[in-house]
């Protein structure tokens, strides 16, 4: 349990310069309405470690798949920071440790929290370390007023980074505490502070990534804008944690059903099943299990299997086609255009198929390949999903209530579309037999993307002996302070371990 005394007091942590080149911020396209706050998305273009520094910013979203972020001001006078707008995740923490970062000139690029500067600022003396999918971080317990979508916490809990790897931004975390809904957290996540705030009636909020060469996507905290999907949210019940494959607390629904439709307007579907699976904008791409990958990798056509990067490749001239990839939740299908789903891997024409292997003992999750092409409301407070097939046909916000039916049954976007052919049974999901399209001769990938940080494990918060920042952690500029930044991340991924195992035995 975090238990944390937030005082008058301003007790400053050591002062951390900020980053040289800060962000474009869109904080001032933020809207606050009656009872919602609407905050714009930015697509930063993604898997940045395929480039060349001078690639970065010319380099189209579209490239390298993306990463959805949002501006966020911290203190007092404001600060604005960028971070990674993250489902799979319960916490807001920022100032990732750039010299460790897996891409240090593209953390480079993105201004940093300077504490010292905030007149509101209080130090928890408490640290936190956690583990992602890709890349862990430790960070120190902090307080101080948070605006977004044009409304103010005045004392928000968030984590300062004194030392972190592979991350190159910090990550505003939507997820319910993974430990369970009674794990007994004592301090507010975000969405708890905006109801605490009156600034919405309840915790839930709607998120709209749009496709990756758009720039009008938006989350909406306390609201749902009907001028963005396609007939009737379809409600999903969040399963219980037992219901999950690891125990995790997360947006996790019953996935039903797989499908593919063809340039030629045919399409194929599986038979009805049933597989827990959570919708995470923190991830690249999708991990699904072996016989569901391999059943979508080969469903597009002239996909081959690349054994080295263990993805499914094809040329890019598919993108450009009429298919699409769908997926099934109850009655409702959702379709990803293949252009949204085929990611260019800069490999003279060869592109990669936006689905990966899930680990064994992992979990199934649907990253930003599939969220592009939906349209979400999280509902914490009812513990249910709403989903639709996202689209645009204008602005139409309203507010979420409160109670049973914060969400209205019935609920109708104001766009149209259709409902595409009737899916003939015929694609297998049962297969495990390796793949029968492999890359021999052909062009290879020479530089398989990252992937998003992923979802997070369960943290653990100590002082560690009254840890403030570590000796030999690296700032965000790459300043060091006695030991080398590998020796401290090491001793770090020790004490989490030991931690972690002792708060699993528990």
């Amino acid at each position: 349990m975090r238990s944390f005394a937030l005082s008058a007091a301003v007790v400053p942590l050591l002062s951390l310069s900020p980053a040289l080149a800060a962000s474009t911020s869109t904080k001032n396209l933020a809207t606050r309405g009656n009872g919602y706050l609407r905050h714009p998305i930015r697509t930063v273009p993604g898997s940045p470690k395929l480039r060349r520094r001078q690639e970065v910013e010319a380099t189209a979203p579209h490239n390298r798949g993306a990463t959805y972020t949002i501006d966020i001001e911290l203190g007092t006078p404001p600060q604005t920071v960028t971070v990674i707008l993250d489902t799979g995740s319960n916490d807001l923490w920022v100032n990732p440790v750039c010299q460790t970062a897996n891409i240090p000139e593209y953390c480079a690029q993105f201004a940093q929290f300077d504490w010292t500067a905030s007149s509101t600022f209080q130090d928890l003396e408490q640290a936190h370390i956690i583990t992602y999918g890709k890349g862990n971080v430790t960070y120190q317990w902090v307080a101080d007023a948070v605006t977004i979508g044009g409304g103010t916490i005045p004392q928000q809990v968030f984590g300062v980074g004194i030392e972190s790897y592979d991350i190159p931004m910090g990550i505003l975390g939507l997820s319910p505490s993974i430990q369970g809904p009674n794990a007994g957290d004592n301090y507010g996540f975000l969405l708890d502070s905006l109801v605490a705030e009156r600034l919405i009636e309840s915790r839930a909020f709607s998120l709209d990534l749009r496709d990756i060469e758009s720039s009008e996507g938006a989350v909406i905290f306390g609201g749902i804008d009907k001028g963005k999907f396609i007939g009737e949210l379809e409600r999903l019940p969040m399963l219980d944690p037992s219901e999950t494959p690891v125990g995790a607390d997360r947006y996790y629904v019953y996935l039903n059903g797989v499908g593919v439709t063809l340039p030629d307007g045919s399409a194929l579907a599986s038979e009805e099943f049933e597989m827990p699976v959570f919708l995470d904008s923190g991830g690249t791409y999708s991990r699904l299990p072996t016989e569901i990958f391999l059943a979508i990798g080969e469903a597009v056509p002239g996909a081959q299997y690349d054994p080295d990067s263990n993805l499914f490749v094809v040329d890019c001239s598919i993108a450009k086609e009429a298919g699409s990839m769908d997926f099934a939740f109850n009655n409702k299908v959702i379709s990803v255009p293949w252009k949204d789903f085929i990611w260019d891997a800069d490999n003279n024409g060869l592109c990669i198929v936006g689905v990966a292997e899930m680990e064994q003992g992992g979990e199934p999750v649907f990253g930003d390949t599939f969220l592009r092409a939906a349209y979400v409301v999280y509902d914490q407070d009812n513990r249910e999903l709403h989903i639709a097939q996202a689209a645009n046909c204008g602005t139409n916000i309203v507010s979420i209530g409160s109670g049973t039916n914060a969400v209205p049954s019935g609920l109708t976007g104001d766009c149209e579309g259709s409902s595409g052919p009737t899916a003939t049974v015929g694609l297998d999901v049962t297969n495990t037999q390796a793949p029968t399209n492999v890359v021999t001769n052909g062009p290879k990938l020479t530089n398989a993307p990252g992937f998003g940080p992923g979802p997070a494990g369960k943290g653990i918060t100590t002082t560690l002996g009254g840890l403030t920042r570590p000796t030999g952690a690296p700032g965000p500029n790459g300043e060091k302070n006695g030991a080398s930044a590998a020796t401290v991340g090491k001793g770090a991924l020790v004490a989490l371990g030991a931690l972690q195992l002792a708060a699993f035995c528990l």
